[in-house]
């Protein structure tokens, strides 16, 4: 798997090996003991024991929650592996979903709100923690779908947010 996290890409190769994951990350090779816990979730060993990593993914996003941090990957498409080139994000409309089953514990936009790149959208709780998911583009909300409380499923589409189109 191809990845770009703040412009830095990462190569992602891994395998599991009995009770290890053996990742080789640009090239570089990591072993750690590792527990499957659920289809999203992984348990992995580091200095102070087994410590979970909740991950998800969509379409164009790798979705990564560890120790109350959250990280979303860009997928890389081919034309960006093979030239190299960083062409910004060319998605016109992304879908935010959750990282997890989980509750909607607060929606911090409305339909027809401008956002920009990095902005929180809405707070999801699972499995007793807290998970912030952002917007990858600058655009207009132009869906909300949930609202505060509710139960959601890993597969819903929470927001959908669409660049604002250029007038010249």
């Amino acid at each position: 798997m191809d990845l770009k996290y703040n412009n830095d890409k990462f190569e992602i190769k891994s395998e599991i090996k009995g009770d290890q994951i053996v990742a080789c990350i640009n090239g570089e090779q990591k072993k750690y003991a590792y527990k499957r816990v659920s289809d999203n979730i992984a348990s992995f060993f580091f200095e102070n024991g087994y410590k979970n990593v909740y991950t998800a993914e969509d379409v164009n996003h790798f979705y990564v929650a560890f120790e109350g941090d959250n990280y979303i990957f860009d997928k890389l498409k081919d034309e960006e592996k093979s030239f190299g080139g960083d062409n910004g994000d060319s998605s016109d409309r992304i879908e935010i979903k959750p990282p997890m089953p989980g509750n909607i514990v607060k929606v911090l936009v409305e339909k027809g709100q401008k956002v920009s790149e990095g902005e929180p959208l809405i707070l999801v709780e699972a499995m007793k923690m807290e998970t912030s998911l952002f917007t990858t583009i600058d655009g207009i909300v132009t869906e909300v779908n949930v609202k505060a409380g509710e139960q959601v499923d890993s597969n819903q589409v929470l927001i959908v947010v669409e660049k604002e189109e250029t007038k010249e």
